[in-house]
């Protein structure tokens, strides 16, 4: 009896401060969540917490629902919910990976599709290592281009541009801007990219950063497949956004400060982008650039970033991430 009243006084306390959490009258949602290496073989064991959502009349409050994967890899939550689960999985010697689920409608006080299985990629963490990482968006004053119609280098281990512009002393990108600007609904910009060395270059990879693993692009740079140049756009024409003509889901593997012997690559840095290369030529006489890089120092194709910043002494909103 004492403990049935104590929970109605909790419920009164939570429908009091607006954020009561029993989702009564909401539909049940279920799913189930297969946990897998990357050659798809179960992961037993993994840590894994569900968020289904519930409206609380001020926003929304999660519910977590938690435990283990079994040993499939398999791991089933459920609870009343709106359409909307989150999901995160860890596990020692794996990299996090989560992700979300949208029911699309619901029948009979459940959500459909009912307890569908979604599979989850880990992947284990092997040889990480320091790197130079830096998102030129959270550089503070912004990273502007010196000049119109001149190809500047830019070194990605200064993060900043080379004499005379700056402190850099290898260009490990060269940049070109092009433009013509009239007013913010009239303008035509072009950014090209371009490398100093025989062997430099970089090369797309298609990869969605959104979910799954915090570790995705792959672990090694290529041998070989580099393009020498890289082009965007951006065009204003009246009233509206922009146009320009950046990829969906688009990243880069790159090569620099590449040296030969003998009429052949001898070595090389490697590093990626996660995301596109990106311009703005609307709030500057110039453009600023705007790209999330990671350079590996080491003369190795090694991609996998274990956290620690070469970069020293950067503020809080500086520092950078994994892949996100």
């Amino acid at each position: 009896m004492r403990r049935n009243i104590a929970i109605f006084m909790i419920c009164v306390i939570f429908l009091l401060n607006g954020s009561c959490s029993w989702g009564i009258g909401l539909p049940e949602g279920k799913i189930t969540l297969i946990v897998i290496n990357e050659d798809g073989s179960p992961v037993e064991g993994a840590d894994l917490g569900i968020g289904f959502e519930r409206n609380t009349g001020a926003g929304t409050k999660k519910v977590p629902v938690g435990g283990q994967t079994d040993k499939e890899g398999k791991f089933t939550g459920y609870a009343r919910t709106i359409n909307y689960a989150s999901y995160i999985v860890r596990k020692e010697g794996y990299y996090q990976s989560f992700g979300e689920y949208r029911f699309t409608k619901h029948e009979a006080g459940k959500w459909l599709p009912w307890n569908p299985e979604i599979k989850v990629v880990m992947r284990k963490i092997e040889n990480p290592v320091p790197m130079y990482a830096r998102n030129t968006g959270h550089v503070i004053p912004d990273i502007e281009i010196p000049a119109i119609n001149k190809e500047i280098g830019f070194d990605l281990m200064e993060c900043d541009w080379v004499a005379p512009y700056g402190t850099g002393k290898h260009a490990d990108f060269i940049f070109k801007l092009e433009k013509r600007f009239k007013s913010r609904d009239d303008f035509d910009s072009t950014l090209t990219v371009t490398f100093a060395n025989r062997f430099d270059g970089l090369q797309v990879v298609k990869e969605n950063l959104k979910g799954g693993s915090m570790f995705k692009l792959p672990r090694y740079a290529p041998e070989d497949g580099y393009q020498k140049k890289v082009t965007h756009r951006k065009v204003g024409k009246g009233l509206g956004a922009p146009i320009d003509d950046y990829g969906d889901n688009t990243n880069y593997i790159f090569r620099v400060r590449s040296e030969e012997k003998d009429g052949k690559l001898y070595r090389a840095m490697y590093g990626k982008i996660n995301g596109e290369i990106r311009f703005d030529p609307m709030n500057s006489k110039t453009a600023y650039i705007i790209f999330k890089y990671f350079l590996n120092p080491d003369y190795t194709r090694n991609l996998e970033y274990d956290g620690k910043n070469l970069f020293k002494d950067l503020k809080s909103f500086e520092q950078v991430g994994w892949d996100n």
